[in-house]
């Protein structure tokens, strides 16, 4: 009787630290070998790309500063979209969440006068979070009353607020100072994050690092999150042990949307000083990318997201070589493809097995 082996994949009964550590960073770098393919074919040394990226990003202190200064609304975004990822709610609409965080955030700091900085920051910080989280309650709500998919609405009303900013800056907020450019007037010192040590650093560090760590401990360490965790893994069982699924999509989404809120409300009050066109470009699909490579764990978001501002400063430091700045976003998407299939092996394992073809 013939045997025949082959190899097929076998789901892990549990996953050791090691492969959930050692898959992400293989990953990443054979996202880095499959671009260079790309960088020779056009001519180019990938050494040498790499090389000036690496350095433009964090060879020098400057470059480290910009690249902290990328990661401040990488981080936040990717943070509050991992949360609802937690729970399988796809919340696809960071960008435009970010967006009325900062719409609101502006009104804010624009109207109000003859408070403190601090008062001004966080009544700024407030209306960004409350305001971006009722705009994420519309998905939510649809998916809970009438079973809508979340994913579809999240990225038509990313259009929605798009254009609604666009046409704030260009009608009833456009700065009349501003000739043909589409923005609002400059937003007063007291609506102003501080900066530290004379770079362009603020005060969002602090507040992005503070959302990872409390999303961490909520996540991990309280029994609501593991509601939130069990509900994403096993919904039927969870509404069997008696959780409300329904109202955890609506606080969760209503959190996650206020978080991205935030990150519209740092760019604002923390780096432009005035809402523009084109302040947030690439964000919200930026932390969707990051908070899939964290593996929706916030702590790891933080670290995907400077690794990811680095990307970003590296990325105008190779136009020196003539290269343009879509250079890093086909990187960006390599390393994405590849994590995306290296995910698998976290889950599964290659073994051999044999099986018998019968009598020769």
């Amino acid at each position: 009787m013939r045997k025949q082996r082959y190899l097929t994949l076998e789901k892990r009964l549990s996953v050791p630290f090691w492969t959930k550590l050692a898959v992400p960073l293989v990953s990443i770098v054979a996202g880095f070998l499959f671009s260079a393919i790309f960088l020779l074919v056009s001519g180019e040394s990938s050494i040498e790309v790499y090389s000036v990226m690496f350095e433009g990003a964090f060879g020098s202190a400057y470059g480290l500063s910009e690249t902290v200064v990328k990661m401040i609304p990488l981080m936040i975004i990717s943070v509050g979209v991992a949360f609802a990822f937690k729970m399988q709610i796809w919340n696809a609409g960071g960008e435009g969440q970010l967006h009325v965080g900062a719409a609101a955030a502006t009104y804010v700091v624009l109207h109000l006068t003859g408070c403190s900085r601090f008062v001004t920051v966080l009544l700024a910080f407030l209306a960004a979070f409350i305001c971006a989280g009722i705009y994420g309650l519309i998905p939510a709500i649809l998916k809970v009353k009438w079973k809508v998919n979340e994913l579809i609405t999240c990225l038509m009303l990313n259009y929605v607020a798009t254009f609604f900013v666009s046409w704030l800056i260009q009608g009833p907020w456009k700065d009349p100072t501003g000739f043909a450019f589409p923005r609002t007037r400059k937003i007063p010192s007291a609506g102003e994050l501080t900066t530290f040590f004379g770079t362009r650093i603020h005060t969002g560090l602090i507040i992005g690092l503070a959302i990872a760590l409390a999303l961490w401990f909520v996540i991990y360490k309280t029994r609501w999150g593991f509601e939130i965790k069990l509900i994403g893994a096993k919904e039927k069982v969870a509404r069997y042990a008696g959780m409300s699924v329904n109202r955890n999509i609506l606080l969760v989404m209503f959190l996650s949307a206020g978080i991205a809120g935030v990150a519209g409300m740092v760019e604002i009050c923390g780096i432009t000083h005035r809402l523009q066109a084109n302040f947030a470009s690439q964000l919200g699909s930026s932390g969707m990318t990051i908070a899939y490579l964290a593996q929706c764990h916030p702590l790891a978001a933080v670290v995907v997201s400077f690794l990811f501002g680095g990307l970003l400063v590296g990325g105008n430091t190779i136009q020196k070589l003539g290269l343009p700045v879509s250079t890093v976003q086909m990187i960006q998407g390599s390393i994405l493809i590849f994590v995306a299939a290296g995910g698998m092996f976290t889950k599964y394992r290659i073994v051999r097995k044999e099986r018998r073809l019968g009598n020769d």
